[in-house]
Parts: structure tokens; sequence; C-alpha cells
């Protein structure tokens, strides 16, 4: 019985501690396809490694701001890649030189350095709202 009550206690607070977070990605030039969004806890697998992610989604493309509603997440230390995924491949398409072709915004104002984890990592927590600015090239 105690099991059972300490357990519905680590449950409660732990559910307790997750909310809802926004991702506010603004500049999206159109509607043509998904924003999708890779956030992850840790610096395996950064950037682009949509299987080591702690959390993947997509949404459709809304020209202006478009927005995405994480429910469950944690207060943590975070960092967040998003690309305007116009063609639905799942990838950031680049040119022969390597300059991305989508629309990209990595978490902390990552522009134009090859993203880290350590540069890209923000704290999140309960209700934060998060805007990430595309770039277009």
């Amino acid at each position: 019985m105690i099991r059972t009550a300490t357990l519905a206690t680590i449950l409660a607070t732990s559910l307790a501690c997750a909310g809802e977070v926004t991702i506010k990605v603004e500049g999206v030039k159109d509607n043509v396809g998904k924003v999708a969004l890779l956030l992850f806890s840790d610096a395996a697998g950064f950037p682009n490694e949509t299987a080591k992610a702690a959390r993947k989604t997509q949404v459709d493309a809304k020209p202006g701001t478009t927005e995405i509603k994480l429910t469950d997440l944690k207060p943590g230390r975070y960092a967040v890649c998003v690309i305007h995924d116009t063609n639905q491949n799942a990838l950031l398409d680049r040119n022969f030189i390597g300059i991305p072709k989508e629309g990209v915004a990595i978490s902390n104002g990552i522009r134009r350095e090859k993203p880290t984890f350590e540069k890209a990592v923000i704290d999140i927590k309960e209700g934060d709202t998060v805007v990430l600015p595309l770039k277009y090239w």
C-alpha cells in the first residue's frame, strides 16, 4: 500500500511539472509545406538527427507566424531546430555549396555559424513562449 501511494505521489509530481510551451516561428514566407521542429535535451544528434530528438513535430506552414504547441514538456535546458520544409521531405535541403534552400531557425539566435547544442541551448519552463525567426538565404 505504501509503495502504491509513493508511486502515485511521484507520478503526480512529475505530471505537475510538465506543461505547455508555445513555439512561435516568425517570418514564414508562405503556406507551402510544413514547419518542422526538433527539440533536443542533449547534444546527441543536434541539430538534425530526428531519431535522437527528445520531441519532434510538424504543423502546416502559415505565412507570417506559425505556432507550435508542445504539451507535457518538463522544464529544462533544450536546443530547438525548426525548418520550413517546403517539399515535405523531412530534410533541410541545401544547394551545391551547402547553403540552405529552405527557411531555418535555431534557438538562441544562432544564424551563420554551424550550430552546436551548447550555443543553442535555452532554459524552457512551463508556460513559456519561445520566438524563433526563420532565416531564408
